[in-house]
């Protein structure tokens, strides 16, 4: 199911970077999940919530909106750079509906309650809009 997640929303990372690049009235909070390879010694990669995103042309630029587990010594806020290729997932706000956030939504079954109970009302009804 994560698999598929993450795969429908590279997939339809064009609706992200379109409202990126020309927002509509109320879309704010742009954010992406990238994987980053670990840094602990371990093989892998960690996923993890990036803000205040910027692209160029040959990289997207952001910060950790979370302390990293395994990324070295990158802490929460650290600017890091990365590939599209690296992208999970996406998301933003439009009002007060999160759009993206297809690896939430498949993850709400395992969640705390009460954290998917919060997070369940703001959801939009489909990733991509209503």
């Amino acid at each position: 199911e994560l698999a598929a997640a993450k795969d429908a929303a590279r997939a339809s990372l064009p609706v992200f970077w379109e409202r990126f690049a020309q927002p509509e009235e109320g879309d704010y909070d742009f954010s992406l999940k990238a994987a980053f390879p670990r840094r602990d010694g371990q093989p892998g990669v960690e996923e993890i919530w990036v803000e205040n995103v910027a692209r160029a042309p040959d990289r997207i630029i952001g910060e950790l909106s979370v302390q990293p587990s395994f990324l070295g010594d990158l802490k929460e806020h650290a600017i890091v750079d990365f590939q599209e290729n690296q992208i999970v997932d996406w998301a933003f706000m439009s009002g007060d509906r999160l759009f993206g956030h297809y690896t939430t939504r498949v993850m709400l079954p395992r969640m705390d309650a009460v954290q998917a109970e919060w997070l369940r009302p703001l959801l939009s009804e489909t990733p991509e809009g209503e």
